[in-house]
């Protein structure tokens, strides 16, 4: 009796133990939520719902984390498990408004409509009063935006791939001579202990289409604050930038410096410029310069949430004179100029500033035109680029820039080279690097544009009217010159590599299977890309860092995100043969590099190929799971271990750059799709 009252009284505690552990994730999840770092949140909230998937608090939470954090993809798919349970809408009555913004948010603005209506229909008594206002609005933005999406303005643009970009957020391009000058938060700040927390950002230069690289001895570039925004002065000598405080996770308190670089191209000793430009209390950020025809003057411009704007970030601008560059106690270069400290007051640009964030300005002086982005005048989505022309001393209604220059993503920081046509912007769209591969939460990139030669003509835009009321079907015309696409064949995947990560799936255990899919394995091995980059590239020469360098991100993008994609379009092709009632069969090999023994590396190889299955049974919400368990289709397993792996590939433990981080020992560690067969 006694025994059993001990059993029971320790079941208990553990279950007392383990509520504990998962309300103490809760609230990591909520202060993380609460200071901004959304990303944690969504990693808090996650990881309690794959224990508690019913939990619909939590997911709620997990949504919320997921939008705020620009996951939309993530958040859609945690509001649509709310939307799938009726019961659970009147619970969260802010369901279908969310639902709309992240359809919104993703450019699909007929959702987006669809939803803001069932918000407004449903009317829920807890919904505060400027959400339904607000819906109605959106409503209308949404209706113009498809008239803005359906004009096109025949830009071209480019993504500045690796050379320039990173998994983390690069932004505000300009370019002084040949070279490409932009901010970056690749690089880790480190406390006193040397310990890795936070990411900083830095300023960078590219020459000549060249790899970024730091600028140099004499840059400014503390290493407990941020440094970004460069702006040179139109002689070259002088050149604005910010410095930035973390307030929290998400947010940053900036001042504007001035350095000066001197007749021998060395960076002087900066100063922190002095009120009424910097307010103590606020934020004085992103400057830029350009020549005013009117004032004959290059003027400063900025973007700071001081008192006198509209709300939040304004546009703001400053003449610039020698009396500027004196007052701020800076040696001049080859000049002299009396001394004088006062200063004139900013100005507000209040018609083309709203109550939302305006910022990143870009005044360009042969056309007089300033170009700035907003997320407060109607557009695709996110931040918007526009224009407004200026004429007899006033700024013109904004212009939006278009599609190709815009998206329904967040798109700024535009700088035109003095070609007029050429420049530089930076966007979170489509095509830019994953910095979080699961949520598809991508940060900023810069693109390369090209704007169209005004001599040659444009296509027409859509008849926006026309389509908005009434959506013709395509007839489709027959062509004898062309041909569908074909399908892929089967054979095609025959030997397709699937990559993992050193010891995975599950570290240190002969289990020979594992509850992770192939996905789960996959997406963290490549959020590690910077991380094998650094350490393979660790205490080389600087002449190999380039090639070893380029061996890593090679080897990541084409082999490891290939091998995942692949996967995904074999999936598909599957489900097609199998509805056409084919019996099929995949044959799959595990591998793994010699750092272990025969026999653990034995058990590795299984779990690696039950990750793969675990892949086939939660594809698509288990769109595979009847075929699987008909005997329709087939996974027959072989491990072959290390056996295989290639006399080259070092098995030392102590050599990790060479066992685990060099690309040759990381292609031992897979599985191979050898043959995918259909029965007879």
């Amino acid at each position: 009796m006694q025994k059993v009252l001990f059993i029971g009284a320790c079941l208990l505690f553990c279950t007392l133990l383990n509520a504990q552990s998962l309300r103490a994730y809760e609230r990591a999840g909520d202060e993380a939520f609460r200071n901004k770092n959304y990303s944690a949140a969504i990693q808090f909230y996650g990881d309690l719902l794959k224990r508690h998937e019913s939990d619909f608090s939590l997911r709620w939470k997990y949504a919320e984390s997921a939008r705020m954090n620009q996951s939309y993809t993530e958040a859609e798919r945690a509001y649509q498990m709310i939307v799938a349970q009726s019961i659970q809408t009147e619970k969260y009555p802010l369901i279908y408004y969310r639902m709309a913004q992240v359809k919104k948010s993703q450019g699909d603005y007929d959702e987006a409509i669809d939803f803001y209506d069932q918000f407004l229909a449903q009317k829920p008594k807890k919904a505060d009063t400027d959400f339904l206002q607000k819906s109605q609005e959106e409503i209308k933005f949404c209706r113009e935006a498809k008239v803005i999406a359906a004009s096109p303005t025949g830009v071209e643009i480019k993504h500045l791939g690796k050379e320039v970009n990173s998994p983390w957020n690069e932004f505000a391009p300009t370019v002084a001579g040949d070279t490409l000058f932009y901010t970056s938060n690749r690089f880790d700040k480190k406390s006193d202990k040397g310990k890795q927390k936070t990411k900083l950002h830095k300023v960078m230069l590219a020459s000549k289409t060249g790899r970024g690289r730091e600028p140099g001895r004499g840059f400014p570039s503390p290493d407990t604050a941020h440094v970004a925004h460069t702006a040179f002065s139109p002689d070259g000598h002088y050149v604005f930038f910010t410095l930035c405080k973390d307030l929290n996770a998400n947010e940053k308190r900036c001042e504007l410096w001035l350095t000066v670089i001197d007749r021998r191209n060395r960076w002087l000793p900066p100063t922190l410029l002095p009120s009424p430009i910097n307010l103590p209390g606020y934020t004085t950020t992103q400057p830029s310069i350009g020549f005013d025809k009117d004032l004959q003057s290059p003027i400063l411009w900025f973007a700071s949430d001081r008192p006198g704007g509209k709300g939040k970030l304004d546009l703001w601008r400053l003449p610039l004179d020698t009396n500027f560059f004196c007052a701020c106690n800076l040696p001049l270069p080859g000049k002299k100029f009396t001394y004088l400290p006062d200063f004139q007051q900013p100005e507000n640009i209040e018609s083309l500033n709203t109550p939302e964030n305006d910022g990143t300005p870009f005044f360009f002086a042969p056309t007089q035109k300033l170009y700035f982005s907003s997320d407060g005048l109607t557009g695709l989505g996110g931040y918007d680029i526009y224009s407004s022309e200026k004429i007899d001393g006033n700024f013109a209604a904004p212009i939006n820039a278009g599609p190709g220059i815009n998206t329904c993503f967040n798109d700024f920081y535009f700088f035109l080279k003095t070609d007029g046509q050429n420049g530089y912007l930076s966007s979170n769209r489509p095509g830019s690097f994953y910095l979080d591969e699961k949520s598809k939460s991508a940060c900023n990139d810069l693109y390369s544009f090209k704007l169209p030669d005004k001599k040659k003509p444009v296509p027409p835009p859509i008849d926006t009217l026309t389509s908005q009321v009434e959506k013709k079907p395509d007839i489709p015309v027959e062509n004898p010159e062309t041909h569908p696409l074909e399908r892929p064949k089967l054979a095609d995947f025959n030997g397709m590599p699937l990559y993992f990560d050193n010891d995975e799936p599950d570290k240190r255990t002969r289990r020979t299977t594992t509850k992770k899919t192939y996905d789960e394995t996959a997406l963290t091995y490549l959020n590690r890309q910077s991380e094998y980059r650094e350490l393979f590239t660790a205490n080389l020469d600087e002449t190999k860092i380039e090639t070893a360098e380029q061996l890593i991100d090679g080897f990541f993008e084409a082999e490891i995100r290939r091998g995942y994609e692949q996967l995904g379009l074999l999936s598909h092709l599957l489900l097609e043969h199998l509805k056409e009632n084919e019996t099929l069969e995949v044959f799959i090999k595990g591998y793994t590099s010699p750092r272990a023994e025969s026999d653990y590396n034995i058990d590795l190889g299984k779990r690696r190929i039950s990750s793969v299955r675990n892949h086939f049974e939660a594809w698509s919400d288990g769109a595979l799971q009847p075929f699987l368990r008909s005997g329709k289709l087939k996974i027959t397993e072989t491990s072959f271990g290390e056996t295989t792996a290639r006399a080259n590939v070092s098995d030392k433990i102590t050599d990790e750059r060479n066992s685990i981080y060099n690309p040759d020992a990381a292609r031992e560690r897979r599985v191979e799709i050898v043959e995918v067969r259909v029965q007879k």
